[in-house]
């Protein structure tokens, strides 16, 4: 690599891969998720990953209104919604992962609470 480039070999090299409509990528993900309890035991293995001391489902029983949509569709989400809650403290790494949609990276710690409750250790 030159180095009278400097910053500019940097960026390309930050710059580099893939990229992916994440709203596309989103919306297969959803389309593809299978039905029942597996996005339960996700949340929960998300919240156990982050470090999270707590986590809680709240079932939210409300209706909200629909005059300020962007979209007459959009009526049908309104409520009621289940919330899903933990402690953990997102980071800036966190919101860096939001964007490689898709891509795992999970951590294996030893001592943590597994999916089904019981102990890795």
């Amino acid at each position: 690599m030159d180095s009278s480039r400097g910053g500019a070999d940097l960026m390309l090299l930050e710059d580099f891969g893939q990229r992916v409509d994440l709203t596309r990528r989103i919306r297969e993900i959803l389309v593809n998720y299978p039905e029942g309890t597996t996005v339960l035991k996700e949340l929960i293995q998300n919240a156990d990953d982050a470090g999270a001391t707590k986590f809680c489902l709240c079932l939210d029983r409300r209706i909200h209104g629909v005059k300020s949509l962007l979209s007459s569709k959009l009526g049908q989400w309104q409520g009621p919604a289940l919330l899903a809650y933990n402690d953990a403290i997102f980071t800036e790494e966190d919101f860096a992962s939001i964007s490689r949609v898709g891509i795992a990276r999970r951590r294996v710690r030893p001592g943590r609470l597994a999916v089904s409750g019981e102990s890795c250790s």
